[in-house]
């Protein structure tokens, strides 16, 4: 069998089989992100199968909208086979969700098309709609961003390919309900207000095996503003005023009581 540094390319071979330049590598060097494993005795940079299996998930999370900094954050450990299998499972799973906001959005397109074909004009409504569905990203992705790498595992767990191409289309659609609300100023204490406050915990609990510290948690960084991109505000502004009013009248007409930040060191 070959040892490790049998199979260890340089940074020229590395940047023409991954289809990078050799500058973006030497800049992954000089800031931390992608440390080669050695060097050659000319002093050229080595990289060995665990800077490869990093490389791959820098490449991956950028192409995900990632900051090089966010990706610092992100990248997860890979030296046994079972933390390369979690990092696949996370990666399957960023993947899944996109397949879901791009069946979505042919869906609404394939109801358009009908609509043209039988000489209807398409509703405004229905352009919005369109409008919504063709955004690249979850409204709430950022959410990955500012939970633990332990938070992110547990929540693969719960979700294979099927259950998250089913688990998206839902999040959409109640993201699509809480808009619609907000823009009609109904009241977050009302009975569609509360319906949606019981289907968004619904999803909630689905999504974190019921575990309250979790959902304190998930809750405190949708609750900050500051954790929000900048072209969410819409969403962000219903958000934090709609859904929070009618999520916390839920819990407390249902008595669920979330455990305050000192029970995580108990």
């Amino acid at each position: 069998m070959r040892s490790e540094q049998e199979q260890s390319l340089t940074v020229g071979e590395l940047a023409r089989k991954c289809g990078v330049t050799v500058r973006t590598l030497q800049y992954y060097d000089k800031s931390g992100l992608l440390i080669p494993s050695g060097y050659s005795e000319g002093g050229r940079r080595m990289y060995s199968r665990r800077d490869i299996i990093r490389l791959q998930q820098i490449l991956f999370l950028k192409s995900m909208g990632f900051s090089l900094r966010e990706i610092k954050r992100k990248v997860l450990p890979a030296d046994s086979t079972a933390e390369l299998s979690q990092v696949f499972k996370h990666q399957r799973m960023l993947l899944a969700q996109q397949m879901a906001q791009l069946q979505q959005t042919i869906t609404q397109l394939d109801k358009s098309m009908e609509e043209l074909e039988s000489d209807n004009e398409i509703g405004i409504e229905r352009l919005l709609m369109i409008t919504r569905a063709s955004r690249a990203d979850n409204p709430y992705s950022f959410l990955t961003r500012h939970i633990s790498k332990e938070q992110i595992a547990y929540f693969m767990e719960r979700f294979d390919e099927d259950g998250a191409a089913d688990f998206y289309p839902k999040l959409q659609a109640l993201t699509a309900k809480l808009m619609e609300l907000y823009q009609r100023n109904e009241k977050p204490d009302g009975m569609e207000g509360q319906q949606l406050a019981e289907m968004w915990w619904s999803v909630v609990t689905r999504m974190t095996g019921k575990d309250l510290i979790f959902i304190r948690d998930m809750g405190a960084v949708i609750m900050n503003e500051s954790s929000w991109p900048p072209e969410a505000s819409d969403l962000k502004e219903a958000t934090l005023s709609f859904l929070r009013e009618a999520v916390l009248t839920y819990l407390r007409h249902n008595k669920i009581t979330l455990p305050k930040e000192e029970a995580r060191e108990s």
